[in-house]
């Protein structure tokens, strides 16, 4: 079992990579820059605070500006911002949208504290984008909402589960292609229940996103029989450098519970995983069933955690399809295109930028790549690029319909064949079949149940809902 001193060691260790995988990009750059410079796939705003330098393309033709805010801090957005660029450079290769390049708008903030988000996405929307991509969390998506639904602007979530975001009074205008936690919360109580685990304690994150998972969960539990001997919740923060999650912890364990379900982002569930064992709140004796959330699948948090900890800990994460060639085809092409880029962005989002595989690309990629091919569907469905008109469309390109033509990934050329001859097409998409009901909301999908075995991610079951 690794010690307090190891992971402190461990940690200083994953700071050194991290500097020297900085300085080696520092060192690539400088010798691409002797080279003839190569077109960029997007173009990125100056954000404030960020340690990225601006990225312009240089393009003289005209474009269709699809904008999409990255928060620095979030393992998350890299894979899901390096998918919508695949979408992009696919529909440029089949001639654009009525006649134009599509062009990807980036800003970037360096975490989600919205006084720091606020700004960039404000000077997206006066660049001139048609949609708003947010591949950040339901908190975040929800006090951006603010601001687009005021400007009229189209925006699509592609992580963003609370169920919140179905009661916008948003005038559809505010979609995603991930799907709401009422579903993730009936499954992780279908999972216990079918364990026999009787009872359990929650931990969770107190935002938008934490306590509507955390709500969920408890009311399918609670009808299965189920017993919640503790609700803990603790606040939404920027940073969890410097928080103590002892006294929670306290709370959390105090019944011993056989299970505990812990709803956080990835630093504060790393965090609340070292600090159990830290604490002695693990024994010889006494170690509960951990389940995890969407939130936990990543690099980061199987790299920061003492693996004794989480061995054995059970999570969903969205999405990856069983059996589904459209996903597959994609993931097939993204670990392609990366390869072929060679990762032409100037800044990393995380320690393990240049360790993206199948535990991150597999989480939201697959909803990124759909959102872009469906703004972009729907601009060509509706001849313009006035955001209620290309809402107005976005069922009529995504939703089955007697006859309508399948268009699948990498399709686009054929979907505009279609659309001139008047056919209705119906986008089946990289994560999925894309069915949106009357709150923007996508319907069905699948959940991947995952298990932590020695270090390493392993898959138990795929689950479709609903």
């Amino acid at each position: 079992m690794r010690t307090f001193a190891a992971y402190i060691l461990h940690t200083c260790l994953a700071i050194i990579l991290s500097s020297s995988s900085v300085l080696l990009c520092q060192q690539k750059k400088a010798k691409q820059q002797k080279q003839k410079p190569q077109p960029l796939p997007s173009k990125t705003l100056p954000a404030q605070g960020s340690i990225s330098n601006a990225i312009i393309i240089n393009n003289t033709l005209e474009t269709i500006k699809v904008g999409m805010n990255l928060v620095e801090s979030d393992p998350l957005d890299l894979p899901q911002w390096r998918a919508a660029q695949l979408a992009i450079e696919e529909i440029n290769a089949a001639g654009g949208v009525l006649g134009k390049r599509l062009e990807l708008v980036t800003a970037i903030s360096p975490n989600r504290q919205y006084d720091r988000v606020y700004p960039n996405v404000k000077r997206l929307l006066d660049s001139g984008i048609t949609c708003l991509i947010v591949p950040d969390g339901s908190e975040l998506t929800l006090k951006i909402a603010k601001l687009t639904i005021v400007r009229d602007a189209l925006m699509i979530a592609t992580s963003s589960t609370s169920p919140e975001i179905s009661n916008l009074q948003d005038n559809d205008l505010v979609w995603r292609t991930s799907p709401s936690d009422v579903f993730q919360g009936r499954v992780v109580a279908d999972i216990l229940d079918s364990m026999g685990m009787s009872a359990a304690a929650i931990i969770y994150v107190d935002n938008n996103y934490g306590a509507g998972l955390s709500t969920y969960f408890q009311e399918a539990f609670q009808k299965k029989g189920g017993t919640i001997t503790a609700v803990v919740h603790y606040p939404s923060l920027p940073s969890y450098k410097d928080y103590d999650f002892k006294e929670h912890l306290e709370t959390l364990y105090r019944d011993k519970p056989k299970a505990v379900y812990i709803i956080s982002d990835i630093e504060d569930g790393i965090k609340i995983a070292m600090q159990s064992q830290i604490y002695g709140f693990f024994t010889k004796d006494y170690k509960p069933q951990l389940i995890g959330c969407d939130a936990n699948y990543g690099n980061d948090f199987l790299f920061a955690v003492n693996p004794s900890v989480i061995e054995g800990m059970l999570s969903l994460s969205y999405v990856r399809p069983h059996n589904y060639s459209n996903h597959e085809k994609f993931i097939a092409r993204l670990k392609q295109f990366l390869r072929d880029k060679q990762d032409s962005s100037t800044y990393a989002f995380n320690v393990l930028d240049g360790l993206v595989d199948a535990e991150t690309i597999d989480t939201y990629a697959s909803t990124a790549y759909d959102a872009v091919y469906t703004v972009a569907l729907a601009i060509a469905k509706s001849q313009s690029l006035a955001a209620p008109d290309i809402a107005k469309n976005i069922r009529l390109v995504t939703n089955a319909a007697p006859q309508a033509e399948i268009i699948n990934p990498n399709e686009f050329g054929k979907a505009l064949t279609a659309l001139q001859k008047g056919k209705r097409i119906n986008y089946n998409g990289a994560s999925g079949p894309i069915e949106f009901d009357d709150k923007g909301d996508v319907t069905g999908g699948s959940y991947t149940l995952w298990r932590v075995h020695q270090g390493r991610y392993t898959v138990v079951r795929t689950i479709s809902f609903p």
